[in-house]
Protein backbone atom coordinates (compact mmCIF):
# COMPACT_ATOMS: atom_id res chain seq x y z
CA UNK A 1 0.00 0.00 0.00
CA UNK A 2 1.44 3.26 -0.84
CA UNK A 3 1.11 6.13 1.34
CA UNK A 4 1.65 10.16 0.86
CA UNK A 5 0.94 12.97 3.31
CA UNK A 6 0.21 16.67 2.12
CA UNK A 7 0.18 19.47 4.24
CA UNK A 8 -2.18 22.29 2.93
CA UNK A 9 -1.90 25.95 3.74
CA UNK A 10 -0.06 25.56 7.15
CA UNK A 11 3.75 24.14 8.41
CA UNK A 12 3.17 21.10 10.77
CA UNK A 13 6.15 19.71 12.53
CA UNK A 14 7.85 17.26 11.22
CA UNK A 15 6.71 15.06 13.74
CA UNK A 16 2.85 15.05 12.58
CA UNK A 17 3.79 14.19 9.57
CA UNK A 18 5.51 10.93 10.82
CA UNK A 19 2.97 10.23 12.84
CA UNK A 20 0.36 10.41 10.27
CA UNK A 21 2.68 8.20 7.81
CA UNK A 22 2.39 5.72 10.87
CA UNK A 23 -0.88 5.74 11.83
CA UNK A 24 -2.15 5.14 7.61
CA UNK A 25 0.22 2.36 8.50
CA UNK A 26 -1.70 0.61 10.75
CA UNK A 27 -4.46 -0.12 7.77
CA UNK A 28 -2.13 -2.10 6.63
CA UNK A 29 -4.27 -4.65 7.32
CA UNK A 30 -6.22 -3.79 4.12
CA UNK A 31 -2.89 -3.16 2.37
CA UNK A 32 -3.76 -6.17 0.09
CA UNK A 33 -6.96 -4.65 -0.97
CA UNK A 34 -6.15 -0.79 -1.04
CA UNK A 35 -3.77 0.40 -3.52
CA UNK A 36 -2.87 4.05 -2.35
CA UNK A 37 -3.86 6.25 1.01
CA UNK A 38 -3.69 9.87 0.73
CA UNK A 39 -3.60 11.83 3.91
CA UNK A 40 -4.45 15.69 3.58
CA UNK A 41 -3.69 17.88 7.10
CA UNK A 42 -5.28 21.05 6.48
CA UNK A 43 -5.54 24.38 9.52
CA UNK A 44 -8.14 27.02 9.01
CA UNK A 45 -7.98 29.90 11.43
CA UNK A 46 -8.30 27.78 15.35
CA UNK A 47 -9.76 24.33 13.39
CA UNK A 48 -7.62 21.41 11.91
CA UNK A 49 -9.24 19.29 8.77
CA UNK A 50 -7.79 15.65 7.80
CA UNK A 51 -9.12 14.19 4.44
CA UNK A 52 -8.15 10.64 3.98
CA UNK A 53 -8.50 9.38 0.57
CA UNK A 54 -8.04 5.68 -0.13
CA UNK A 55 -7.96 3.79 -3.72
CA UNK A 56 -9.16 0.04 -3.33
CA UNK A 57 -9.37 -0.70 -6.84
CA UNK A 58 -11.67 -1.26 -9.76
CA UNK A 59 -12.12 2.38 -9.83
CA UNK A 60 -13.22 2.91 -5.82
CA UNK A 61 -12.37 5.91 -3.78
CA UNK A 62 -13.24 5.94 -0.28
CA UNK A 63 -13.16 9.74 1.30
CA UNK A 64 -13.24 10.66 4.87
CA UNK A 65 -13.06 14.09 6.19
CA UNK A 66 -13.06 15.16 10.37
CA UNK A 67 -12.68 18.41 11.65
CA UNK A 68 -11.32 19.40 15.33
CA UNK A 69 -9.69 21.85 17.46
CA UNK A 70 -6.25 19.51 17.61
CA UNK A 71 -4.52 17.82 14.66
CA UNK A 72 -4.12 14.44 15.95
CA UNK A 73 -7.81 14.35 17.49
CA UNK A 74 -8.69 15.13 13.77
CA UNK A 75 -6.44 12.21 12.62
CA UNK A 76 -7.83 10.02 15.10
CA UNK A 77 -11.26 10.51 14.14
CA UNK A 78 -10.65 10.42 10.51
CA UNK A 79 -8.58 7.08 11.17
CA UNK A 80 -11.44 5.66 12.65
CA UNK A 81 -14.45 6.64 10.21
CA UNK A 82 -12.00 5.41 7.32
CA UNK A 83 -11.43 1.95 9.32
CA UNK A 84 -15.34 1.71 9.54
CA UNK A 85 -15.68 2.51 5.34
CA UNK A 86 -12.97 -0.17 4.79
CA UNK A 87 -14.97 -2.39 6.59
CA UNK A 88 -18.17 -1.95 5.15
CA UNK A 89 -16.91 -1.69 1.53
CA UNK A 90 -15.05 -5.09 1.57
CA UNK A 91 -17.85 -7.04 3.62
CA UNK A 92 -20.45 -5.42 1.12
CA UNK A 93 -18.03 -6.71 -1.69
CA UNK A 94 -17.89 -10.15 -0.02
CA UNK A 95 -21.38 -10.74 0.18
CA UNK A 96 -22.14 -9.62 -3.37
CA UNK A 97 -19.21 -12.06 -4.22
CA UNK A 98 -20.72 -15.04 -2.56
CA UNK A 99 -24.22 -14.12 -3.64
CA UNK A 100 -22.92 -14.35 -7.09
CA UNK A 101 -21.55 -17.58 -6.47
CA UNK A 102 -24.09 -18.91 -5.31
CA UNK A 103 -26.36 -17.50 -8.01
CA UNK A 104 -24.76 -19.27 -10.57
CA UNK A 105 -26.35 -22.69 -11.79
CA UNK A 106 -23.93 -25.65 -10.84
CA UNK A 107 -23.11 -27.96 -14.21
Amino acid sequence: MQTHVSVLHHDYPATTREHCEQKLQALARYADRVISMKAMLERVHAEHRVELVASVGHGAVLVVDARSDHASSALDEALARMERLLDRHFKKHLVARRRERLSKPHG
